[in-house]
């Protein structure tokens, strides 16, 4: 070994601490993108819904002014 330096086998407790605080940050980060994606989704899936259920009422309104 270098002149000064030690060969290390075994992770130091405070990195290791550090790597599991920087492993719970980046999966709370990744299940945040998630649920907003899943929020966009569900909206979207709603605009179309009520979209198409817009054009249906529109659709009956029209059938009773022809009549």
């Amino acid at each position: 070994m270098g002149q000064g330096y030690k060969e290390v086998q075994e992770i130091s407790p405070n990195l290791r601490y550090i790597i599991d605080e920087l492993d719970q940050i980046c999966q709370r980060d990744r299940s945040e993108v998630d649920l907003k994606r899943k929020i966009l989704d569900d909206l979207r899936h709603l605009e179309s819904v009520v979209t198409n259920k817009i054009s249906e009422i529109e659709a009956d309104l029209e059938k009773l002014t022809r009549k």
